[in-house]
């Protein structure tokens, strides 16, 4: 009998774009499946439109929730959970209908226990394909192009999960970058992670989704996500210590670059942006591993995150 997969699928004021998902889902031409609709508490007609698809389609479950935001949603879903394997779709996104046919065939050919998949970008006037190289990680290698950004990215929707691996680790509650705080976690457990160049899922683009928006303090919670991150690689793999510091010191000059251009007060964020840099200082032996282009940004930053911040704009770098 085919492997049982749970569909997590969080559902908030997306009545716009809930069709076109859900019947991405029951139409997959890989039919065991255990499709969780969370509704958190929508005040539009999407709790409706869920109640209608749990009559036609006995896969789906329905969860009617106080609204408790994305991650609690999804850790309720988990909690109901019983498949083997675990996916997760943004209700206004949607997925091709080979998606998980093509997936799990990849897991259980290669013995793996995560398959991430090449996306979609969809526009409101156009569509842009994502590429990526088709591979075997193990999770050190995983790890490292995660941080990087090459191949592997933090986003949980374009991938199938072995239940296994997840092991409990649930999603913070509060934040956006929710996923930043919990990937990286999940590929640590996990012993062979697969990619697939075919783009399985559409992301669409909403003007008026979070991730769309231009600097919010709560942008502040990605910085949070990327040290911690950089505190668990430091603690268990440190050879990729350097690529995760990195990785905190780029991203907390790009918030600062995003503050600069927004009309926001500076000051608080500032502050906080000052605060991570001061915890991931680096060291001769770590300036030495610098490029030559890391080492000057690095050096003017110490003299004034300011106008190194106003120069990277001026050129149009990082941002």
């Amino acid at each position: 009998m085919d492997k049982l997969i749970s569909v997590i699928v969080p559902i908030y004021n997306v009545e716009k774009y809930l069709t076109k998902c859900i019947e991405s889902i029951i139409n997959q031409t890989y039919k065991n499946l255990e499709i969780i609709l969370v509704d958190d508490g929508s005040p539009d007609k999407s709790p409706i439109i869920c109640d209608e698809y749990a009559k036609k389609d006995n896969r789906i479950k329905v969860i009617h929730k106080k609204n408790g935001g994305l991650s609690d949603a999804r850790n309720y879903g988990m909690s109901l959970a019983t498949g083997e394997y675990i996916s997760f779709i943004d209700s206004d996104d949607y997925i091709d209908e080979e998606m998980y046919e093509k997936m799990i065939f990849e897991l259980i050919n290669n013995d793996s226990d995560i398959v991430s998949c090449a996306i979609n970008n969809v526009y409101s006037d156009r569509i842009e394909s994502s590429y990526i190289e088709e591979r075997v990680y193990d999770t050190e290698l995983a790890l490292k192009n995660l941080i990087l950004g090459r191949d592997l990215n933090q986003t949980v929707w374009n991938k199938l999960y072995k239940k296994d691996v997840i092991n409990g680790i649930l999603f913070e509650k509060g934040k956006i970058n929710e996923d930043d705080f919990w990937t990286y976690q999940v590929f640590a457990n996990s012993k062979k992670i697969i990619t697939l160049n075919k783009p399985l899922y559409n992301y669409i683009h909403r003007e008026s989704s979070i991730m769309g928006q231009g600097y919010s303090e709560k942008n502040l919670n990605g910085l949070e996500a990327r040290y911690n991150q950089y505190k668990f690689i430091e603690k268990n793999y440190p050879q990729l210590s350097l690529i995760a510091k990195k990785s905190v010191f780029f991203y907390a000059m790009f918030l600062y670059q995003k503050l600069l251009i927004s009309k926001h007060d500076i000051n608080k964020s500032y502050m906080c942006i000052q605060e991570y840099l001061k915890k991931i200082d680096f060291n001769n032996t770590e300036k030495k591993q610098l490029t030559i282009k890391e080492k000057i940004w690095v050096f003017m930053s110490k003299k004034s995150m300011y106008f190194t911040c106003k120069i990277r704009n001026l050129i149009h770098v990082g941002i």
